[in-house]
């Protein structure tokens, strides 16, 4: 018997258990032991669940200036990240005069979980998100006339890119360090389509104590989203399900032909192919490189000379915005590396 066969029956063996009961949402964590303070929830942060249809509700967090913002962003996470881990960065955003607002992913973070094996990251489409992505902008967002940043970062930047090209009501679009779309095999996808979806590969491994650290990352943030699943088990994340990854796919084809056709302006950080070759394409899109990363490091967690420039470029593209309130000086410049 050949290893996709044994495979197949173990993933067919898995299933006649049962899917089993998905995990709900929940918000409020507790900090890790010595974590430092720059970490810490930005000042006034609060936490609020958004659900549509029968899917199961997303959680997210937001934070605002001490005065009235000038723009909202609303941040969208890769695989395997909670909100937790863009408390620095919200902070820092704050301070610049932004209400920062993060959606985590379906079955993801504090989201409802899909799957019975808690640290698997599973959805059975990407409505999910895109739903919540709208009702986020639509219910939960105040209306205060104020223009609306959609940053997306790795995969959440793949579900940004289809939320802006359906009207989302954006005025600017972030993406962060792209992952080029991810090859699925035929074994994979046939398992999607029989229900089996919502299983991990076997030879993938679960949620570990021991990590990796990432490469290109600064040691401290690298090792934030960690941290925090130490401390918090209901946050721990490992290998997403195969139907995931055939999901997101799907979803990575469809946005890298939909990003050349949006219209509203772009910045895209540390992006790959076939993304560089769509925003080439796309009338208002804008590639940057910040020196000395890796691209699939995202931009948060860089060291502090190139995530100093990652920040500086998106308010820098974002102040170009002419409904927002001026500031005094003339807004910051994007240095080029």
């Amino acid at each position: 018997m050949t290893g996709r066969h044994l495979l197949l029956v173990l993933c067919c063996l898995l299933a006649a258990c049962g899917q089993g009961q998905p995990r709900d949402a929940f918000v409020d964590t507790r900090l890790p032991p010595g974590l430092a303070t720059r970490f810490f929830p930005p000042e006034g942060w609060a936490w609020g669940l958004v659900q549509t249809g029968d899917y199961p509700a997303q959680r997210y967090g937001v934070s605002s200036p001490r005065n009235a913002p000038i723009a909202h962003i609303l941040i969208l996470p890769g695989y395997g990240e909670s909100a937790e881990t863009w408390f620095e960065t919200a902070g820092e955003l704050n301070a610049r005069g932004y209400a920062v607002w993060v959606l985590e992913a379906a079955g993801q973070g504090g989201s409802g979980r899909y799957s019975v094996a808690a640290d698997t990251g599973h959805i059975p489409d990407p409505e999910a998100d895109l739903q919540a992505i709208r009702a986020m902008i639509r219910a939960s967002l105040p209306q205060d006339r104020k223009p609306l940043i959609l940053v997306g970062s790795q995969s959440g930047g793949i579900l940004a890119i289809l939320a802006a090209s359906d009207r989302s009501g954006a005025k600017r679009l972030v993406l962060s360090a792209l992952p080029p779309p991810s090859q699925v095999t035929s074994m994979e996808t046939g398992l999607t389509r029989l229900g089996l979806g919502w299983l991990r590969d076997p030879r993938q491994g679960g949620w570990r104590r021991t990590q990796t650290p990432l490469r290109g990352a600064d040691p401290y943030r690298g090792s934030l989203a960690h941290d925090w699943q130490v401390a918090n088990p209901d946050l721990r994340m490992a290998a997403p399900s195969i139907g995931w990854r055939v999901v997101m796919a799907q979803a990575g084809s469809d946005a890298a032909k939909r990003l050349a056709s949006i219209d509203l302006p772009v910045l895209m950080i540390d992006s790959g192919l076939p993304f560089e070759g769509a925003c080439k394409r796309a009338p208002r899109c804008r590639a940057l490189r910040i020196a000395d990363t890796a691209s699939d490091v995202p931009g948060h967690l860089l060291v502090d000379r190139s995530r100093s420039q990652w920040i500086k470029a998106i308010d820098g593209f974002v102040q170009q915005e002419p409904e927002l309130s001026p500031r005094s000086g003339p807004p910051p410049r994007i240095d080029e590396p």
